[in-house]
């Protein structure tokens, strides 16, 4: 009886913490939403490739778009064969995602934005909500806020408030 009421509180809590992920617009800091909005970034270094139309920054990188904020000490830009629209990011050493209230860091991030993923792996941790998720690989769809954790995934939730 005892163990049957622990999953079945772990089993709210946890859904307590994927929904909190839906509340609002999209999930995850309502990425989405920002995908239109200019990009600002700031770097020590920047080197353009535009044979590959490839664009790398290191040191101290900040890109910012709208309400979303990425750190991280190298970051990878590929273009579209017309250099004018990103197709992919990939940022690595000390990388943060800030939207928002909500945080997510990892060693390295891939950003596909055809796909409308990011995909976080190396002690991936997800903040929201008061509520942390650690794992290997954590895959956020920008489209509908869905987070995909795998790789010995440890939550931590908050107790909601009555």
């Amino acid at each position: 009886m005892k163990q049957t009421s622990l999953l079945t509180i772990l089993f709210i809590l946890l859904s307590s913490f994927y929904s909190s992920a839906q509340e609002g617009k999209n999930g995850f800091g309502n990425l989405s939403e920002n995908s239109k909005q200019p990009i600002e970034a700031i770097s020590d270094e920047m080197v353009v490739d535009n044979d590959k139309s490839e664009a790398e920054m290191t040191g101290n990188v900040e890109i910012t778009q709208g309400e979303i904020y990425l750190y991280a000490d190298l970051v990878r830009v590929i273009y579209d064969e017309y250099q004018s629209n990103i197709k992919k990011l990939f940022a690595q050493h000390n990388v943060v995602l800030v939207s928002g209230n909500d945080k997510a860091s990892a060693d390295e991030a891939d950003y596909d934005i055809d796909r409308g993923t990011i995909i976080m792996t190396g002690n991936a941790s997800i903040k929201q909500a008061g509520n942390t998720a650690l794992a290997e690989r954590a895959e956020i769809d920008i489209n509908n806020g869905a987070t995909t954790l795998s790789g010995r995934v440890r939550t931590i939730l908050q107790p909601a408030e009555d």
